[in-house]
């Protein structure tokens, strides 16, 4: 397994994974990576394999610079729950409740 490579950058910002980073990782054309900045490093992590509370300190700073509160969300969450309730009744609200 190569540890490092080196690649090009295009006029267009795109690289290219070395095919046997993408092999080793399982990485194919429908697998998405989130790509985050530490000092003058480029961190890429496979989307799949992120826990909630890496999901969670990746939006917590979005919906604060967005001006989105923990009340504004849990509204939407119930205005959904409500919604959900009057397309498709009680049992499939509870359900949705307990997943």
């Amino acid at each position: 397994m190569a540890a490092s490579q080196v690649v090009k950058i295009t006029s267009k910002g795109q690289f290219t994974v070395p095919v046997e980073m993408r092999r080793d990782l399982s990485l194919d054309e429908d697998s998405y990576l989130y790509v985050t900045r530490l000092g003058h490093l480029i961190v890429m992590k496979k989307v799949d394999e992120l826990s909630l509370s890496d999901i969670s300190a990746i939006l917590e700073p979005l919906a604060r610079k967005g001006g989105i509160s923990r009340k504004m969300l849990l509204e939407d969450i119930e205005r959904t729950r409500m919604e959900i309730l009057e397309k498709y009744g009680k049992t499939h609200a509870n359900r949705s409740r307990r997943h």
